[in-house]
């Protein structure tokens, strides 16, 4: 019995955690964050670009959250300047050259809050299974 109810809890968290796994709707990365999910893309020219969401997917106003994006490749860490918009941020110069490589996104609810931190591995060849860029890839296993 002990076993069958350990097998069905397993499935089942496999289950949600694959249900889970849901891309952001440019195409980016959709970190969890409270009070509004936020996806963190890089545009075609390696711009940054933040936008909050709500629970539906549906672009809002940032209110008094802040983000901080620092990249670190091989030449050292560099912090990316973040302009506002009216649904997040985007960064006033590209990414450094030179990934693979860490990025790093801090999410505050207020400039006071303590941070949510996001690591990411920001790979931008695209997956050939999602067709997304392996930084917000959305397959299972990833």
């Amino acid at each position: 019995m002990k076993t069958k109810l350990l097998l069905f809890l397993l499935v089942s968290a496999s289950l949600l955690s694959a249900a889970e796994t849901v891309g952001g709707p440019k195409g980016g990365r959709l970190l969890e964050t409270a009070p509004h999910p936020t996806e963190f893309f890089v545009t075609a020219d390696r711009h940054v670009e933040i936008t909050f969401y709500d629970a539906d997917l549906k672009a809002v106003p940032p209110g008094k959250q802040t983000v901080a994006v620092i990249a670190e490749p091989a030449s050292g860490r560099a912090p990316l300047a973040l302009e506002p918009t009216a649904t997040g941020f985007h960064s006033t110069a590209p990414l450094p050259a030179g990934e693979p490589y860490r990025v790093v996104v801090q999410v505050r609810t207020t400039p006071e809050a303590a941070p949510q931190n996001f690591r990411l591995d920001l790979v931008l060849s695209t997956c050939g299974e999602c067709k997304r860029a392996e930084y917000a890839c959305i397959c299972e296993g990833h």
